[in-house]
């Protein structure tokens, strides 16, 4: 199998463990007698768990075959989906969502690297398009999950959601590993830079510390879309696991139309190698994430806030086959993984703001916490759009050829 076929894969099941717990948050908050901010805090955990995953990973990622991380780190994840059916105690679910999150850092960290390894830089937004539609088309389960869940109930959700990792883990082993390519003007020293050494240099790109403040802002979107969508429209709106799980489903279709949309203006502006006017993009389609944010916190109707998820859903992916394209080639390809490794944990440093908005929704409405994302996320998109000017220069400083076309053929996507 292709690759991409296996990174994809890989992407789509992983987030299988994610929309259950979502959909099921409810049902979740119900069975272990716990509030909603609790829940919650829980499943914003994952997210903060990137701050043991990520650098952690990000550096297996640069020292070993990256191929192999993915493996391992795709069968620890099945595991804990496999533990949250099981678990009998809170704390038992909270190792669960917590190793679960850590492992699921290799799809944002050790997968992106890859990418950008086994593709040439005009391919990069088609095969981040690829790699980033499966989240959005693994929503199209969120029907099934939640018609489950309803049916025998969250344990057994939990245990069936593990079993595709299984299978795609017996295809990935015969994956090759690709070179790593292109080297970086800078000093790196003689057995390369540790963690903390990648920190500084990182902070001295520009782009880079403009992508990581937008990152940190974004950060509790990630939660506010997944967890705090179920709970707004169950207490909001009075919605049941199925109907939670057709606003999972109706978030993913806006996020194919918009990664597409995404992917292909991305396209474009790549093969004129404007670089900068990448941010544009980015900036914009968070911009509309924040209007979607907004309308869901004022509008009173249901179908028309079910109609705002789909909106939402095309801002969150419409700048994901820019962002990682953009990030990828503002730093040396040998740091690349950890690089990727401390935006993941600078996201998810931001996502532990989704804990006390909860709290917010909890003892007031979700509209009041909806509204404050709102103002997060366009502070956010002004962030992104100001690093324009900046990227010719670190491109440059980065060991990148000028050309986007100038690399060794790679395979087609």
């Amino acid at each position: 199998m292709p690759p991409i076929a296996i990174l994809f894969g890989l992407n789509l099941v992983d987030e299988l463990d994610r929309l259950a717990f979502a959909a099921l948050t409810p049902e979740l908050r119900d069975a272990f007698g716990l509030t909603d901010s609790q829940v919650v805090a829980i499943g914003a955990l994952a997210g903060l768990c990137i701050m043991l995953g990520a650098l952690p990973v990000g550096w297996l990622g640069d020292r070993y075959p990256r191929m192999r991380v993915v493996v391992l780190m795709a069968l620890l994840w099945s595991a804990m989906s496999v533990l949250t059916a099981l678990a009998w105690a809170v704390w038992v679910l909270v190792v669960a969502r917590a190793l679960s999150g850590i492992a699921r850092t290799s799809s944002e960290v050790v997968h992106p690297s890859l990418l950008v390894d086994y593709y040439e830089p005009r391919a990069q937004p088609r095969a981040f398009r690829i790699h980033r539609l499966a989240a959005p088309i693994s929503t199209a389960f969120a029907l099934v999950i939640g018609g489950v869940g309803a049916l025998v109930g969250w344990r057994w959700t939990f245990a069936l959601v593990a079993v595709p990792t299984w299978l795609l883990v017996l295809a990935a082993l015969s994956v090759r590993e690709p070179p790593r390519t292109s080297r970086s003007v800078l000093d790196l020293g003689g057995g390369g830079p540790g963690v903390w050494s990648v920190l500084r240099q990182a902070l001295r790109i520009r782009t880079l510390r403009r992508l990581w403040g937008s990152a940190f802002l974004l950060g509790a979107t990630f939660i506010a879309n997944t967890q705090l969508l179920s709970l707004f429209f169950e207490r909001v709106h009075g919605y049941g696991a199925f109907g939670r799980g057709v606003v999972q489903g109706l978030y993913g279709i806006g996020m194919v139309v918009g990664i597409l949309i995404g992917a292909r203006i991305a396209t474009r502006i790549i093969y004129r190698d404007d670089w900068g006017r990448l941010t544009v993009l980015i900036g914009a389609g968070v911009a509309v994430m924040s209007v979607a944010l907004l309308l869901l916190s004022i509008t009173p109707w249901a179908p028309l806030a079910l109609a705002v998820c789909v909106l939402l859903g095309i801002g969150m992916g419409s700048y994901q086959p820019a962002f990682y394209p953009l990030l990828a080639r503002v730093v040396p390809a040998e740091t690349r993984s950890r690089t990727f490794g401390w935006t993941l944990l600078v996201t998810g440093l931001g996502a532990g703001l989704a804990v006390p908005l909860a709290r917010v929704g909890e003892l007031t409405s979700y509209r009041v916490t909806f509204a404050v994302f709102a103002a997060s996320v366009l502070a956010g998109a002004l962030v992104i759009a100001s690093a324009r000017r900046s990227v010719a220069a670190d491109i440059t400083a980065a060991g990148h050829p000028a050309e986007p076309g100038s690399t060794a053929p790679a395979p087609s996507v």
